[in-house]
């Protein structure tokens, strides 16, 4: 097909399904979210134009659908990562910053800051835990470590976290209250 042809079909495509792969995503997660959702897949549907099928509106249809499935995943992954980077910090001892820190970007230059400042090997647990939400088996399965051994690793990994911020909360002049 002529790259006019494609510009063509592709600017027909979009027009034609934009809205019903707004709306999938929307039904998923929040507006915004649904924005880029959105936009990332036809942004993929432009890079793989040439794999989309031609001539049947189910098919390309469900072709999109399949594309914003994995963004939605990706998306929603990350909002578990956020809530249990939450969870984290709740279950560091009490004495971090008076008040709790104000807001999500706060939080994540803090826990950035604190994890780049621990040994590689509670950097790596915390994150396999957390991050990518695997359970303490998976961990073991990785790292080649039983899965009590995990247990321990990622409780110290928090409690040397928590020292971490603590630190940092000294290092800004927050001090002891």
């Amino acid at each position: 097909m002529a790259e006019d042809d494609e510009e063509k079909w592709f600017d027909w495509m979009f027009r034609t399904f934009y809205r019903s792969v707004w709306a999938y995503a929307a039904r998923r997660v929040d507006r915004t979210a649904a924005d880029d959702i959105a936009s990332c897949t036809f942004h993929t549907a432009w890079r793989k134009r040439h794999r989309l099928p031609r001539g049947d509106d189910r098919a390309v249809v469900a072709w999109l659908y399949r594309v914003a499935w994995g963004h939605v995943r990706n998306a929603t992954r990350g909002e578990r990562r956020r809530q249990r980077l939450a969870g984290l910090l709740r279950q560091l001892p009490p004495d971090l910053p008076e008040g709790g820190l104000r807001d999500e970007e706060e939080i994540r230059t803090a826990m950035e800051t604190a994890m780049a400042r621990l040994r590689p090997k509670d950097g790596e647990v915390l994150r396999l835990h957390y991050w990518e939400d695997l359970t303490v088996e998976e961990i073991g399965a990785i790292l080649g470590l039983t899965p009590n051994a995990v247990r321990v690793r990622l409780c110290r990994a928090r409690l040397r976290l928590g020292e971490s911020l603590r630190e940092m909360r000294l290092e800004c002049g927050e001090g002891e209250r």
